[in-house]
């Protein structure tokens, strides 16, 4: 590999991954270009910066070593390049997001604005919708799902995931005591959230893969930052996603039940298409999303 930076680069993504497989996902590239980057450093290096096996990558004490040496060069380079994207036109343009109604207005508008004011020559377009988007026919260049995305037209990377919660208000658990097991759902008032395409209301998950899956409801609504108003008013318990309650449930407006029965977290996830060349503004503002959505 000729481009030494690049190659450092890869070595610094496959570092903090762990996994080749992942590291090229990451990058969008092949596992093939990782494997060779790294094998083409070792040969340069006279060292071995990972030892590999059928079932695993693991990094040598030397590749911790040259990690940390590394990440620092990169850093610095990333430092260098950026103050030379503030003076060209290579972020000037139009980068187009898409995301779900209530998690793009509550979350992702806030880290948007926060970049719009950092970077004004790049001009965002923000799309709300709670269907998967085809990024190519609708001419998106971002995509925000939280769930399993199972598609492998897109560069896909997870910078979090998201909880999801049993909750009451204080008002309903003074009426009723709270469940004891999931089975006793059936028998209490619920807020339900409408499947728009199939007319059904949605599941709720629960632990080891169990469902419950409502049949009549105090409260339905299509919308989850309604489902949620409703909640906090006392009609119903509802399951709800994290970013929806915490603070309702930090500040004692909201009380969790049947916690020690709740669901993995999902996936949050920030995918793009396999452009060649990917533009330089549209890969700014991708780690961007990243590194914020990672923080939280």
């Amino acid at each position: 590999m000729k481009n030494r930076q690049e190659a450092l680069r890869i070595f610094c993504c496959a570092a903090e991954e762990t996994s080749f497989k992942r590291t090229a996902t990451r990058l969008g590239i092949s596992p093939q270009k990782v494997t060779r980057a790294i094998k083409e450093l070792e040969l340069l290096l006279g060292e071995q910066l990972f030892h590999r096996s059928t079932r695993s990558v693991k990094i040598s004490d030397f590749g911790l070593f040259f990690f940390e040496q590394s990440k620092m060069a990169v850093e610095q380079l990333n430092r260098l390049f950026q103050e030379k994207w503030n003076n060209t036109e290579d972020l000037n343009g139009v980068v187009r997001i898409t995301a779900p109604h209530t998690y793009g207005c509550e979350i992702i508008m806030p880290i948007l604005a926060e970049f719009a004011r950092l970077y004004p020559e790049i001009t965002l377009e923000f799309h709300l919708s709670n269907t998967h988007s085809d990024l190519v026919d609708e001419k998106i260049d971002i995509g925000i799902r939280i769930g399993y995305l199972h598609d492998q037209t897109c560069i896909v990377r997870q910078p979090t995931t998201m909880p999801f919660h049993l909750v009451a208000s204080p008002k309903l658990l003074e009426q009723m005591p709270p469940p004891d097991n999931i089975d006793e759902l059936a028998r209490l008032p619920i807020v339900a959230l409408l499947n728009r395409k199939t007319g059904r209301y949605w599941p709720w998950m629960f632990s080891q893969k169990r469902y419950f899956y409502p049949k009549s409801a105090a409260f339905v609504t299509d919308t989850p930052d309604i489902e949620r108003k409703a909640v906090l008013a006392g009609l119903g318990f509802g399951q709800l996603a994290g970013y929806l309650v915490e603070e309702h449930i930090a500040s004692g407006e909201l009380i969790s039940v049947l916690h020690d029965d709740a669901p993995p977290p999902w996936p949050v996830n920030i995918y793009h298409t396999h452009h060649t060349p990917y533009p330089m503004r549209m890969r700014f503002v991708f780690d961007y999303l990243f590194n914020k959505l990672s923080q939280r």
